[in-house]
C-alpha cells in the first residue's frame, strides 16, 4: 500500500505565502507517513516534503488527479482547474497585511466558493489540519456533482434572441462618438 498523497500549491504569484508553508509543515510533522508534494513558488519550502518551485502544468494536474487531498491558495485559476477535474480542493486564502496579497479578493472569492460547495476553506492551521485529516480518513464527502448555481440562468439568457435597443438609446452614443471624433481631429 502506498503512502497517502497530498499536493499543495502556493501558486505562482510573485508574493510569498509562508503562512501556508508553515501550516502544512506543522501538519506534515504530525503525519510523517504522508507523501506531500509542495509547489511553493517564492514561498518557503516545507521540511519533509517533495518541494518544487514550479511544476509543469500537466504534471501538477496529474499529481492532483492522483492525490488523496489537494490544498491550494485562494486563486480562481487553481480552483477552476480542480473543478474541471472534479476535485474539491482545500483552499487557504491569502490575506492582505502580511505581504501575501494586495487585497482581500481571495478571502471574498473563497467564501463564495465554499458557500457553493466547490471548495473546503481553511482559515487557520487547526482548520487546515482538520480538513486534511478528514480527507485522508475518507471522512470528506465525495465531490459527486458539484453545484453550478446560475448555469441554467446563463444558458437560458444565451438561448434568447438578441434584443435590439430602441432608437433613442443610440442618440447619446452618437453624440459621444461625434464629440470624440471632433476632439481627435482638433488635436492634430
Amino acid at each position: 500500500m502506498s503512502a497517502p498523497l497530498v499536493v499543495v500549491s502556493a501558486g505562482t504569484y510573485h508574493l510569498p505565502f509562508d503562512r501556508l508553508s508553515q501550516w502544512v509543515e506543522e501538519w506534515l510533522h504530525r503525519n510523517p507517513g504522508v507523501r506531500l508534494v509542495m509547489q511553493h513558488g517564492p514561498s518557503a519550502p516545507v521540511d519533509g516534503a517533495e518541494n518544487v518551485e514550479i511544476l509543469p502544468y500537466t504534471e501538477l494536474l496529474t499529481l492532483c488527479r492522483e492525490a488523496d487531498a489537494v490544498v491550494l491558495q485562494g486563486g480562481a485559476g487553481g480552483v477552476m482547474d480542480m473543478r474541471a477535474l472534479g476535485i474539491v480542493p482545500i483552499v487557504v486564502p491569502r490575506v492582505p497585511g502580511d505581504g501575501e496579497v494586495v487585497d482581500d479578493h481571495q478571502l471574498v472569492f473563497s467564501a463564495e466558493m465554499a458557500e457553493l460547495g466547490i471548495i473546503r476553506r481553511a482559515l487557520s492551521s487547526a482548520e487546515l489540519a482538520a480538513q486534511l485529516d478528514r480527507a485522508l480518513s475518507g471522512g470528506a464527502e465525495a465531490p459527486g456533482t458539484i453545484a453550478t448555481p446560475g448555469a441554467d440562468t446563463v444558458r437560458a439568457l444565451l438561448e434568447q434572441p438578441v434584443r435590439r435597443a430602441p432608437w433613442f438609446a443610440f442618440v447619446p452614443r452618437l453624440f459621444r462618438s461625434g464629440a470624440a471624433i471632433i476632439a481627435t481631429k482638433l488635436r492634430r
